[in-house]
């Protein structure tokens, strides 16, 4: 249904090594997570493999995204730096190789979450955090969590992230505020 060869080969064009190499363990993560919720693995592993499509783009390519679909301007500000390249990423992959809706929230939601979040998300979202080659404890216990939990794996995450941002003076972004709140009180 996919051709994901020849999202491989596009990625591999247009991405850093290190960034290729980080979308291809993100979506086989996404793959083992989806059958492990019996999911559909392939929609997860693609929208694994090119949730961060769009997190090289500069700042024209940017801008030439935000204005074919009349994005707002705001996603320019500091605070979207490290999230702008999710809601443009979900427009590429639609364009390109014409994604279903599902994948490309998957792709939209990734970097902050949303609320409500379908399961694809949750498992996009987690994976992208998740997915290494290092050791790291703190990972190995997100790993673990998000095998038996994925909400409270999510939460968990969140909760660490928060810890860490406002330790340095800053604000964690709104939704994902708004998505550690459902959780909690779920």
């Amino acid at each position: 249904m996919y051709n994901i060869e020849q999202i491989k080969n596009d990625l591999k064009n247009n991405l850093s090594q290190f960034r290729y190499e980080h979308s291809i363990l993100v979506a086989e993560e996404a793959k083992k997570l989806a059958n492990h919720y019996n999911i559909d693995e392939e929609k997860a592993y693609i929208a694994g493999l090119v949730h961060d499509i769009a997190k090289e783009f500069s700042d024209d390519e940017n801008s030439k995204w935000i204005k074919k679909y009349n994005l707002s301007g705001t996603l320019f500000l500091p605070e979207y730096k490290n999230v702008i390249h999710a809601n443009i990423g979900a427009l590429v992959v639609k364009e390109l190789y014409n994604l279903d809706d599902e994948i490309c929230n998957a792709v939209r939601y990734h970097a902050v979450g949303n609320v409500p979040m379908t399961l694809l998300d949750k498992i996009i979202f987690i994976a992208d955090k998740i997915a290494r080659t290092t050791d790291n404890p703190i990972i190995d216990e997100e790993k673990k969590l998000a095998y038996s939990d994925i909400d409270k794996a999510l939460a968990c995450y969140i909760n660490i992230q928060k810890d860490k941002l406002e330790s340095t003076g800053k604000k964690m972004f709104p939704t994902t505020l708004k998505l550690l709140e459902f959780l909690t009180n779920k």
